[in-house]
């Protein structure tokens, strides 16, 4: 690229990011945005199959760069770094996630049981030594040999350094922003009672545990977000606060265990730290994306209390002109589902996408995206999200 190009595609990059910053603050802009959800799919629209992109970074590549150069999006989810196995093959093993010639995906696992949780908190690094990773990989944890190590981690060095390439590549050569910054003060966010359910106990036994052993799950998630979150809100509160010129948010967070707790569980174990969190960010006016995975409708009343432009609900299942109505003061990502993405007609799609910006955009509040991950082929046409990337792209509000 010559130093023209270069500027130009900074330009973009700051415009993009602009117009997620407006629209989450509730500033009508010139068009809405779209952050596209687009994972694995890219990998099958390129041609390309699937284990050979998720173990050579060149094929990768060519799959991101083909989506950027046919798919006008204003941002992506995933620049090709989500899913890549190099490590764990050069290790020997498999883990716990997987690969077929159609997806990726995670054999059910708990890194603890009930009883060990506290053992786990006391000392995670030495836990995870003598308890999860022989679990893991069984016998042969034992029988590594120096070379696997020392492969493994030449592998691992080789993907940091993909990761920082394929972010100056969609930042310089496409003009295309990062979503949030994944450092301690603002990103990387995982509550106590996220952490049991997505790793340590998985859903069957949180669920149990919830009710039977309800004082212990308490403690814990105390114990841990006050080792792990109360840092990160002190640093917020310690920071410059919003980073307009560098991310479309200052932070990004995924919530998954609403999805098990009734009411009071809730209260109990998600929201007074999720709250002190969000205390902290509206304090500072800096501006968060939550991924609600599932529905959060139920709860949407309870993030009214803080002013608009702090929180960017992105939805995966709940209706976004229902949720409008049930949290006004939160922005919100979404509107495109797989379902409609996979049968409609191109028209159809864009017909659902004038409505989403007209109705939701226009003031401002409205992010176009997918809800659910694009992860397998038929997760969408291509000519119906190359329809609708061409429409939002244009349309002016």
């Amino acid at each position: 690229m010559d130093k023209q190009q270069k500027q130009q595609m900074e330009a973009l990059k700051a415009e993009r990011i602009k117009l997620f910053r407006d629209q989450a603050a509730f500033r009508p802009t010139e068009r809405v945005p779209h952050f596209c959800n687009a994972v694995t799919w890219k990998i099958f629209d390129a041609g390309e199959s699937l284990p050979e992109a998720l173990t050579d970074f060149k094929v990768m590549e060519r799959c991101v760069r083909h989506f950027l150069d046919n798919y006008p999006v204003d941002g992506l989810m995933d620049t090709g770094i989500r899913n890549q196995f190099n490590v764990m093959e050069a290790f020997g093993s498999e883990g716990y996630y997987y690969y077929t010639d159609e997806a990726v995906g995670i054999k059910d696992h708990a890194l603890c049981t009930i009883d060990t949780l506290m053992d786990y908190l006391e000392d995670e690094e030495r836990y995870t030594w003598e308890q999860v990773l022989p679990a893991k990989f069984g016998e042969e944890w034992n029988q590594k040999t120096l070379e696997q190590w020392k492969a493994a981690f030449k592998e691992y060095l080789k993907y940091t350094y993909f990761i920082i390439h394929m972010g100056s590549v969609s930042g310089k050569e496409y003009g295309v922003p990062s979503l949030a910054p994944n450092n301690p003060a603002k990103g990387a966010i995982q509550f106590g009672i996220e952490e049991l359910e997505s790793n340590l106990l998985g859903i069957k036994d949180l669920s149990v545990s919830l009710r039977r052993h309800k004082a212990l799950i308490k403690e814990f998630c105390d114990k841990w977000d006050e080792k792990h979150i109360d840092p990160m809100i002190e640093k917020v509160y310690l920071s410059d606060g919003p980073q307009d010129e560098k991310y479309c948010f200052d932070a990004s967070m995924i919530l998954l265990s609403h999805n098990i707790l009734n009411p009071k569980q809730f209260d109990m174990f998600l929201w007074p730290s999720l709250q002190r969190m969000l205390d902290a960010y509206a304090y500072r006016g800096m501006s968060v994306r939550i991924f609600a995975e599932g529905s959060i409708l139920r709860y949407a009343e309870k993030f009214n209390r803080y002013p608009k432009g702090t929180i960017t609900f992105h939805l995966e299942q709940d209706d976004p002109f229902e949720f409008r109505e049930a949290a006004p003061n939160c922005a919100i990502m979404g509107g495109l589902d797989t379902e409609m993405l996979s049968t409609a007609t191109p028209e159809e799609c864009i017909a659902h996408t004038k409505k989403l910006c007209d109705e939701l955009g226009r003031q401002g509040g409205f992010i176009l995206s997918e809800g659910k991950m694009l992860s397998y082929k038929n997760d969408a046409k291509a000519d119906n999200l190359k329809a609708i990337c061409d429409f939002v792209s244009n349309y002016k509000l």
